[in-house]
């Protein structure tokens, strides 16, 4: 094999690794994805035919907080902002609805659930149920809550039908804000910049 034919085999090698290379690269940069969870769903809470409308500012995170100790911080888990009353936000993806309620100074399990006011027991004055994702179940507090659940809880004497009624009016936009970022978390709702794309994608 002469020089030249050596050349033109070494030429195309390192024409190929490069474009290896480069399409590697493209490839993890189109497809990199921040870490961490920021998910959504929906929920009502309907006590007696009145639906709680959780209109206390207390009930919101304005600013999740950041920093080292945020993770251990059990209300950047799982909250609400903005005054939305409907819509959970999560941020670990294994918290559960019974998380989410106690943030908001509720405490919900199989047959109770106790407001800021009141104390609601199944069987007594009214019938304690849940609807996950248009199904009827029995337990909802330690389920965690996936991304776009809709839930309806309900304590009353009221029907089937009735039950179905209000989770089908449920307002069930959690796909709508998995796609906007959230100026209130740390860094888990902002859209990846090209920076961190390009940095994730070289290792540099």
């Amino acid at each position: 094999m002469n020089r030249e034919n050596i050349k033109k085999i070494i030429a195309a090698l390192l024409i190929g690794f490069v474009v290896g290379v480069l399409w590697f690269v493209g490839v993890r940069f189109a497809l990199y994805e921040k870490d961490g969870v920021h998910y959504h769903g929906n929920f009502a809470v309907y006590i007696n035919g009145e639906r709680e409308q959780f209109d206390s500012f207390a009930y919101y995170e304005e600013v999740q907080s950041c920093g080292a100790d945020a993770a251990f911080n059990p209300r950047n888990r799982t909250h609400m902002h903005d005054e939305t009353n409907h819509v959970v936000h999560v941020h670990d993806e294994a918290a559960t609805w019974g998380h989410f309620f106690a943030n908001l100074g509720y405490t919900l399990g199989n047959d109770v659930l106790r407001t800021d006011g009141q104390m609601l027991i199944d069987g007594q004055g009214g019938e304690l149920s849940f609807v996950l994702n248009g199904e009827e179940v029995d337990t909802i507090a330690n389920q965690t809550i996936r991304d776009e659940d809709a839930l309806l809880i309900n304590y009353g004497d009221d029907s089937t039908e009735t039950l179905q009624e209000r989770y089908d009016g449920l307002t069930k936009d959690a796909a709508e804000y998995n796609e906007r970022a959230d100026p209130s978390a740390c860094t888990a709702g902002e859209p990846a910049t090209w920076q961190e794309r390009l940095k994730a994608a070289t290792g540099f």
